[in-house]
């Protein structure tokens, strides 16, 4: 697991535990906890960061539809959360990400 990789991941989150997306963007506790950002269909709060459906590196982030990153700020997740990885943030997508998250 490696940071601005997507992995599924059960998790309270918005009140509510279900399976949902997450990026992973730190590793924490040598592998035992991740940083990471749920991924949703809607945007609750503002400000997130829009992953479409029809940019050209959307593939790689091996999600169905147009979703965005609630990057408000980092959710510590253990290693029990994940299920399976998706993909990850490549590319120009994985630029325009790092650039609006500031990381």
């Amino acid at each position: 697991m490696r940071p601005y990789e997507i992995y599924n991941a059960e998790f309270a989150w918005n009140g509510c535990v279900d399976m949902r997306p997450w990026v992973i963007v730190e590793i924490k506790g040598g592998g035992k906890f991740f940083g990471c950002f749920p991924i949703a269909s809607q945007c609750y709060q503002g400000g997130c960061f829009l992953i479409e459906s029809s940019h050209p590196d959307f593939p790689a982030t091996g999600l169905t539809k147009t979703c965005n990153v609630h990057d408000s700020h980092i959710i510590e997740l253990p290693l029990s959360a994940f299920r399976k990885r998706r993909g990850a943030l490549v590319g120009e997508l994985l630029k325009e990400f790092r650039k609006h998250t500031g990381i």
